[in-house]
């Protein structure tokens, strides 16, 4: 089977902390988790976004995310501030990128900020590839999430545990049976 994956990040600054959240989906799941995701959509043609939401809005998301089939992966960065946000994106991503190729998913998709900030990822991503962290064969581009659901669901995984280092874990304790996370220390 084909392994699909959508990547999206959160950052708690006040908790120092940064975390990039990944869906792993088998291909043939994408179409049932695509309707699923934009059933959560505020109103049509809006898509779903974590901190738009509403505490029961969010409890329900995660409810139905955690039906789905689908396997939330994310790696938490800590210590992070305002200035360093950049460096835990890329010591989170090179650790993300490190487990999912090992995994052997076929395709990564990361949510696109901005043309910019698009280029420093594709550099990062790079400098991976030249040090063998991952796989030159291994896929990985940038979607911008209004074209692409399966997005809101890393969206919602980021959130929840962005929540659940705040202080809510609610969230994340739906996620909890199917979520595998991994801290790291940010340099």
């Amino acid at each position: 089977m084909s392994w699909l994956v959508h990547v999206d990040e959160s950052i708690r600054t006040d908790d120092g902390v940064y975390v990039l959240a990944a869906v792993v989906i088998g291909a043939p799941d994408a179409p049932l988790v695509r309707d699923a995701m934009r059933s959560l959509e505020p109103r049509p043609g809006h898509r779903f976004h974590w901190r738009d939401r509403l505490p029961d809005a969010r409890l329900a998301a995660a409810a139905v995310v955690a039906g789905l089939p689908v396997l939330p992966v994310a790696v938490i960065g800590a210590p992070v501030d305002a200035r360093r946000q950049e460096r835990a994106r890329r010591q989170c991503l090179e650790a993300l990128l490190f487990d999912l190729a090992s995994a052997g998913v076929d395709e990564v998709w990361l949510e696109s900020r901005n043309p910019a900030l698009d280029r420093r990822d594709v550099q990062a991503i790079a400098a991976f590839r030249s040090r063998g962290v991952i796989s030159r064969d291994l896929p990985v581009g940038h979607r911008r999430p209004g074209e692409e659901p399966l997005l809101w669901a890393a969206d919602l995984v980021a959130g929840a545990i962005c929540a659940a280092e705040g202080g809510e874990p609610a969230y994340r304790d739906l996620l909890a049976p199917v979520l595998t996370e991994h801290r790291i220390r940010l340099t």
